[in-house]
């Protein structure tokens, strides 16, 4: 009776309604505009090591960016490495088929196969604590990484995060049933994980999963720590009331899953306007053949700053139209704030102070 009264009347899970971009969110154009560190196809997932070098999963290479743009192959594989953290101790960690790979320092050569007798197929972020423990987090359990718009449009709930120890103590795991677990970051009060499906950050560590900050306008994907506190986080795609709609038809997501190809359903996108195929075409504010910026976005290009109590203090965008989307990795390093576009191969790179200045002086940074 509950579930049918929220159907009828648009109430909690059940509303259509969207966070807008206002106030932190407001819209600008510095990610779009941002420079261009480095460029190149299939471009996943970054970290940045205390001396300035990149290092970058990208297809089945990892690759090491230098200061000044000069690229080294690391290591090569036979699967598409999916996520990478830097280790303590040196070296790399590395997710892809199924395992996880440690690359270089002292725990070269050793490997994590699996979870419980189970490949870890979902894996999209790592992250290490000082204690030397490598956080790991799946965003399904059933659903390969690759197919994870199937996994939005399935309303998918076995997203889980676990700890890794590989000084001995084994492999547990720390939450479950999470709405696709995207992205992590270790905190003093314990893990904190983007629940990508549910648009919002929470916190580990006890019996309890509290929600730091909900209500994202977008989608969130992977974070980091901020230097003088708080975090940068990153979102892959903006979330829209059409999208919310079909999420609620299930007749019709079925229907889309069964006899559309997959890379045409409707669901968010790392860069859309490539295809004359895809969906949402005539949903754009097109004026003189120029999508406008506040078309409806099915891709979306989106870095929020965030302070260490996880309120939004600002945003950097590449609006509808821009080119810069499907942000799905961030790092800080030399007063610069570095940001991975999967959508455009791209690594962006923005100096922080720039940043700031140009958001007040146009009165949108608080």
């Amino acid at each position: 009776m509950v579930e049918a009264i929220k159907r009828l009347f648009g109430i909690g899970d059940r509303s259509l309604a969207v966070p807008v971009f206002d106030g932190p969110y407001t819209p600008n154009n510095l990610l779009e505009e941002a420079p261009v560190f480095f460029e190149r196809a299939a471009l996943e997932d970054m970290v940045i090591a205390d001396d300035g070098c990149i290092f970058a999963a990208c297809g089945q290479e990892v690759l090491r960016i230098d200061p000044s743009g000069q690229t080294t192959v690391v290591a090569g594989f036979d699967a598409t490495v999916q996520a990478l953290a830097l280790r303590p101790g040196g070296g790399l960690a590395l997710a892809m088929g199924g395992r996880i790979v440690f690359e270089g320092g002292v725990e070269h050569g050793r490997e994590l196969a699996g979870f419980e007798g189970r490949p870890l197929s979902g894996v999209n972020a790592l992250h290490s604590g000082a204690d030397g423990k490598l956080l790991i987090s799946e965003g399904s359990t059933h659903l390969p990484y690759a197919q994870w718009s199937r996994d939005l449009l399935e309303h998918g709930k076995t997203g889980r995060v676990l700890e890794h120890d590989p000084a001995g103590a084994g492999t547990r795991v720390l939450a479950s049933g999470l709405q696709y677990a995207f992205g992590l970051c270790g905190t003093n009060a314990g893990p904190l994980v983007c629940e990508t499906w549910a648009h919002r950050l929470v916190q580990l560590g006890g019996a309890s999963r509290p929600v730091r900050l909900d209500a994202l306008p977008g989608y969130p994907a992977r974070l980091c720590a901020a230097t003088g506190g708080g975090f940068w986080l990153s979102l892959f795609a903006g979330r829209t009331q059409l999208m919310e709609f079909i999420l609620r038809e299930d007749d019709f997501r079925k229907e889309m899953m069964r006899t559309v190809p997959p890379k045409y359903w409707f669901a968010p996108s790392f860069l859309a306007g490539r295809d004359y195929l895809e969906p949402q075409q005539t949903a754009g504010v097109m004026q003189m053949g120029i999508m406008k910026p506040w078309a409806p976005p099915r891709s979306y290009g989106l870095v929020v700053r965030l302070d260490d109590r996880l309120h939004p203090l600002y945003s950097v965008h590449s609006r509808s139209g821009g080119r810069n989307h499907g942000i799905v990795a961030v790092a800080e390093h030399a007063g610069h704030l570095y940001a991975l576009s999967k959508g455009s191969g791209r690594i962006l790179r923005l100096p922080i102070g720039k940043i700031e200045s140009d958001l007040n002086a146009r009165g949108t940074q608080p």
